[in-house]
């Protein structure tokens, strides 16, 4: 049977040098069937055009919900696959997620998210209330799962790591585009949930999100332009919250954000009046949400007749260990094996008790760093007595179906 055709949907804007990076991760997608759909300010669009294989819509609003619209509308695949301009796919990602869709009933798929680290997770399987709260989800599992709705709390999913069926998010009106900025595919999945979409959490579907500058947000995630998250959450609070309780889930919302506010303030990044001015916009931008009118619902083309591309998976995969005084040749030449279309991974563990670190790097390979005797899981010991083999190898282990569909190998 062949596989499920993908659309992958990458919305950018001011983060060129980001995207690209993601690019070259999606181009080492290890997937048969898939074609990547950028929609992109005039910057990014110039950057996605250097990848010959990438369709291209130029859009220069600031409105992540318009311009995921318009990347569904245009997608070839009976499936559509959001993923964020800041982050990299793990090269099975496709896999996992569609693995998730064996079930025909099943709506949409979203799998863990990996914060700056590499290996630390910042998003999983998660609930929501109508409030827009999120309960995380224990899964143990290392296979697809449903996430069943409860207690009045239903499937969210996280838009850097969340694949739906176009006919769905068609049928659902797509994404609501008063949602400029924040809360937007935790509508949508929502929505989903709500009317008895079945949603499916793929554990091995691995996203790294570094949470890239914004006009929102530092590097260093401080917040630099609150107006839209709070706009984002009246709209939210109005579709969802029952009316007695919409008064109640404000004053949390606003109570909430403002201590956010000053905990960065607490923290140095931000001066008191730029913390004070943050506040008054949270304010401002709930009071706007309250009275955006509902948008005209997008008109939807029919499914394109264009097949979705057949990918190449038979790329070379290469592990590659560094030893410390011959670092910067082995990164050299994983470069040089990157650019030749090969799949590369180095592993640079050094003799200390640092922490480890995953980063796929805009040498277009995969870089572990971290101390032999250190911490890789954030749940292990601090210190641990071992050889650079033995991490090497844990660290193939905790890859294996991740990194590759098969066991990763040191050398040829």
């Amino acid at each position: 049977m062949a596989a499920l055709g993908i659309s992958v949907i990458i919305v950018s804007r001011d983060r060129p040098e980001w995207l690209h990076r993601c690019l070259m991760a999606v181009e080492q997608l290890d997937y048969p069937r898939f074609e990547t759909l950028v929609v992109a300010c005039p910057a990014g669009a110039k950057v996605a055009r250097l990848f010959p294989s990438t369709r291209v819509i130029e859009f220069d609003i600031a409105n992540i919900s318009a311009a995921r619209n318009l990347g569904a509308n245009a997608a070839l695949g009976d499936v559509v696959a959001f993923l964020d301009d800041d982050a990299v796919p793990e090269p099975t990602w496709l896999m996992h997620l569609a693995l998730g869709f064996d079930d025909p009933v099943v709506a949409q798929v979203g799998g863990t998210t990996l914060g700056r680290n590499g290996i630390s997770v910042q998003h999983a399987a998660a609930l929501v209330d109508a409030t827009g709260t999120s309960y995380p989800v224990d899964v143990s599992a290392d296979t697809p799962v449903v996430l069943t709705a409860m207690d009045n709390r239903h499937a969210r999913l996280h838009g850097t790591n969340m694949a739906l069926r176009r006919s769905v998010v068609i049928a659902h009106g797509g994404f609501d585009e008063r949602f400029a900025f924040y809360l937007d595919e935790t509508d949508l999945t929502y929505r989903v949930s709500m009317t008895g979409g079945k949603t499916v959490f793929a554990p091995k579907a691995v996203v790294h999100h570094a949470s890239g500058p914004s006009r929102h947000r530092n590097a260093d995630r401080t917040p630099r332009f609150t107006f839209e998250i709070a706009a984002s959450a009246a709209v939210f609070h109005t579709k969802h919250c029952k009316a007695p309780d919409r008064d109640a889930a404000r004053t949390t919302f606003l109570t909430e954000r403002r201590k956010w506010v000053l905990q960065h303030m607490q923290r140095g990044p931000l001066p008191p009046d730029t913390a004070w001015a943050l506040i008054k916009q949270l304010a401002a931008g709930y009071e706007a949400g309250l009275t955006r009118a509902a948008p005209t619902p997008p008109t939807w083309e029919d499914q394109p007749k264009a097949d979705v591309p057949s990918r190449p998976t038979a790329l070379k995969e290469r592990c590659l260990v560094a030893a410390g005084h011959r670092a910067k040749h082995t990164y050299s030449e994983a470069r040089a094996m990157a650019a030749q279309g090969q799949r590369v991974t180095v592993f640079d563990y050094r003799r200390n008790a640092r922490y480890h670190r995953v980063t796929y790097t805009d040498g277009g390979f995969w870089l572990h760093t971290g101390g032999i005797y250190g911490r890789e899981l954030r749940n292990e010991p601090i210190f641990q007595i071992s050889t650079k083999e033995d991490r090497v190898r844990r660290t193939i282990n905790r890859l294996a179906t991740i990194r590759s569909k098969n066991q990763l190998i040191i050398g040829d």
